[in-house]
């Protein structure tokens, strides 16, 4: 029995404690609602109200909420539109505002059978695993959390280890 991704995001909130938490698409808020306990400010993004409590919401497309966003991010969980285009637009903007030691999460980058490729489930999201690897920027990981599975990013130069000689 595989992990639900909520699960997995609330226990990195838990242990990362993040300053800023933004949240790309919240669906029925149960990722959000599971981590909202664990970060100091929680932002969140959707183009639906969903009628969603805590933190602070915003009822927009997520390029027009980065137009006029200007915080450091921490952590953030990219779930929103499942296209390829979208998902990396959504990750180079939050990739901009990440801060040093920041964590970027990918729903929808694993999809466990084909019936998950439809538009309306992961979409062609999964294709950013691909140029992920191939860009030198980034650390990833992608795990095969429930159904859809879970990316877990970082900037290369941003690691805690960066730049220490190896003994």
């Amino acid at each position: 029995m595989s992990i639900h991704h909520s699960d997995i995001i609330a226990d990195i909130a838990k242990v990362y404690e993040p300053e800023v938490y933004v949240e790309l698409g919240l669906f029925e808020g149960e990722t959000w609602n599971k981590v909202l306990p664990h970060a100091g400010k929680s932002v969140g993004v959707d183009v639906v109200d969903r009628n969603i409590k805590g933190g602070t919401i915003h009822i927009q497309t997520t390029d027009e909420f980065f137009k006029h966003f200007d915080e450091t991010i921490d952590m953030a969980f990219i779930d929103a539109d499942h296209c390829f285009e979208s998902a990396l637009r959504d990750f180079k903007n939050v990739s901009k505002s990440l801060s040093p030691q920041g964590v970027i999460i990918l729903h929808d980058t694993d999809p466990e059978s084909d019936e998950l490729f439809d538009k309306g489930y992961c979409g062609d999201a999964y294709k950013i695993v691909d140029w992920l690897q191939d860009n030198e920027e980034y650390n990833s990981v992608t795990i095969p959390a429930r159904e859809a599975g879970l990316t877990i990013v970082t900037k290369k130069n941003n690691t805690r280890t960066h730049g220490r000689a190896v003994k």
